[in-house]
């Protein structure tokens, strides 16, 4: 019975071994990904020596056509291979041939597959990598850009792959804008210009194939509108299946909630080397410059005492960084600080440093919470907006990662928290703990410094201005962004279809219905406060209108400026400062922009309450 067993088990096995049967037709292979030189089908037999290799013939946009004349019955898998193997039959088993390929002849292949062929479909490789696993889609033509976005094309030097976070590769780039309002296109398919591209991030640049990319341009440009630099990040925001809303709601509520700078980004369909990759996020990058973090630059390895005091540009770490130096919080805490700028380090920078918050951490848990020593080193008002953004996303990794902190040259310059940085954990648990209660990867210095009365106190101010001038809006800039990028995010599911947001403004809508669920908690935890007598709540809101061509403010309070942002934050006119008015309550001036929305934003002398209002041009 053992015996009969044993047979009935091997006849079984070698059923299923044999269980591939390829009809006749025509097939096609997409070679974005690969970019094998040549193409080649492999397909043959587990144990007996009858394996196959048919050559594939390049098409336009790197589309390979495979032709079976005839069908093969019974075999057991198959593989894209870019080798030297000639067509026609192998007396080998299909195991050895693939082995050979790879181990002998040192050539790429996909994964090798039993997955049913059916004519005219297209086998897409999941990624460039070899052994990369695929899949049969039933369409012959590639995703494509949208055409509602401009477009982003990079091609690398010789096509090569961007395979390092450290080495940059060069390579050249256009943006094509196919006229669409309110951006320009910069240099063209025949006359491209020089960039340099490498990869960035931690988690992400690890765990999707969908890369984020850094670029550094060989030339200043004002891409998309976005202040003049060289240096901008290309975000996947892969993680992000919430309408791309995480950084996109993070970084409008800093500006909300006025920190000093925040990093523009703008939504732009990546082509790389022929291949398109879906929607990215064309953001500007956190460095000390003049219209970034605009502090006196610090130069690497100085060691004149007077110069060591800034500006520094740090960043609270959650990875061991050869850049980094370490401070013990508690005896279960090591605050890990990853040093930016500058790059390298004297010695007596790094004693400056170290003692800098090694003292920061000792005021901070000074028993006596009545103590505000600890305000002499850190910009109070700036911490209380940086913590405000974040309980409102309920960014629970805020003060983990990916936290930045800078600080001006000086003695008595204190340390600044900001700019803003990823929301990739943004409201990502329930919505009815503050950010330092049971978070999931640990926390610095914010839970102790929350134990502060004063600093309590300042945050309530800053929430109160907020949730009365600032939250009222916040739904529109969400669904005007949503709806603005919703067909390039289609495309991007269609690209990248395990990741993506093809129904991007349910997604966002949902995002912003757990935003609201935090905001009410917050609300029930701090309430509303008086604000300083400038912006109180007797005080009546600016009166802003349009009238024949002309924008016009009138306030009770003095005005310092009026700001006017379109749909997607940029700014749509020149900044109006009430130094040009011969009043400082009322504010008259041309707008003859476009029909769009806008977002009017008047600043009053009270920094805490910035008041904005939507206006309709039709």
């Amino acid at each position: 019975m053992k015996r009969l067993f044993l047979l009935l088990s091997i006849l079984l096995v070698s059923l299923t071994m044999s269980a591939l049967d390829i009809p006749a037709g025509t097939y096609y292979f997409d070679n974005s990904r690969t970019h094998y030189s040549c193409v080649k089908f492999v397909y043959g037999q587990y144990d007996q020596p009858e394996t196959y290799v048919v050559s594939l013939t390049e098409g336009e946009n790197d589309l390979w056509t495979l032709v079976m004349e005839q069908p093969a019955m019974g075999m057991y898998r198959y593989t894209f291979a870019e080798t030297s193997l000639p067509d026609g039959r192998i007396d080998d088993t299909f195991p050895n041939v693939k082995e050979y390929i790879s181990k002998s002849l040192n050539e790429l292949r996909t994964a090798t597959t039993d997955k049913t062929m059916t004519p005219g479909y297209t086998f897409v490789p999941e990624s460039g990598d070899n052994w990369a696993q695929g899949s049969w889609q039933p369409m012959v033509s590639r995703p494509q850009p949208s055409g509602t976005l401009p477009v982003m094309y990079i091609q690398t030097e010789g096509q090569k792959a961007i395979t390092s976070k450290e080495t940059y590769i060069n390579a050249t780039y256009y943006i094509d804008a196919f006229g669409l309002s309110g951006y320009n296109s910069i240099g063209s398919k025949e006359a491209p210009l020089p960039l340099r591209i490498r990869g960035r991030g931690n988690y992400t640049w690890s765990d999707f194939d969908k890369k984020p990319y850094r670029i550094k341009l060989e030339e200043s440009k004002e891409l998309l509108g976005m202040t003049k630099s060289k240096n901008f990040a290309l975000l996947a925001h892969a993680d992000d299946r919430v309408g791309f809303m995480r950084n996109t709601i993070g970084l409008e509520l800093s500006r909300c909630l006025k920190m000093k700078w925040t990093p523009e980004q703008q939504p732009v369909e990546l082509v790389l080397n022929g291949d398109y990759i879906g929607l990215y996020f064309l953001t500007e990058t956190i460095r000390i410059d003049k219209d970034r973090v605009n502090i006196v630059p610090q130069n690497d390895d100085e060691t004149d005492p007077n110069r060591i005091t800034g500006g520094w540009l740090v960043e609270i770490d959650n990875y061991n960084d050869p850049c980094q130096i370490q401070v013990q919080e508690t005896s279960s805490r090591t605050l890990k600080l990853t040093y930016h700028t500058p790059e390298s380090l004297s010695a007596i920078q790094q004693i400056y440093l170290k003692e800098q918050w090694e003292e920061v951490v000792r005021r901070v848990y000074a028993t006596d919470k009545r103590d505000a020593e600890w305000e002499e080193m850190v910009d109070m008002d700036q911490l209380a907006r940086f913590y405000v953004v974040q309980e409102v996303m309920d960014n629970q990794e805020s003060f983990h990662g990916s936290c930045f902190i800078y600080k001006n040259q000086g003695e008595n310059e204190k340390w600044t928290f900001g700019p803003v940085w990823d929301f990739g954990n943004a409201l990502q648990r329930g919505t009815d703990k503050f950010i330092y209660e049971d978070p999931q990867f640990g926390t610095h210095l914010i839970d102790e410094i929350a134990r502060f009365p004063r600093f309590q106190e300042y945050v309530k101010q800053v929430w109160t201005a907020f949730y009365r001038f600032s939250y009222p809006t916040l739904d529109d800039y969400a669904d005007d962004y949503s709806t603005r990028i919703a067909y390039a995010a289609a495309c991007d599911a269609a690209r990248w279809p395990n990741y993506g947001n093809a129904d991007e403004q349910e997604r966002s809508r949902q995002f912003m219905d757990k935003l609201h669920r935090k905001v009410d908690w917050l609300y029930g935890q701090w309430g509303l406060v008086e604000l300083p007598v400038t912006i109180g709540r007797d005080v009546v809101q600016p009166v802003v209108r349009v009238v024949d061509g002309r924008l016009e403010v009138e306030s009770s309070v003095p005005i310092a400026a009026v700001y006017v942002y379109d749909a997607a934050g940029r700014l749509a006119m020149l900044p109006v400062s009430v130094a040009s008015h011969t009043s400082a309550d009322h504010v008259c001036v041309d707008f003859s922009n476009p029909s769009g929305i806008y977002i009017v934003e008047v600043k009053t002398a009270n920094q805490i309450a910035p008041f904005r209002k939507k206006i309709i041009i039709r």
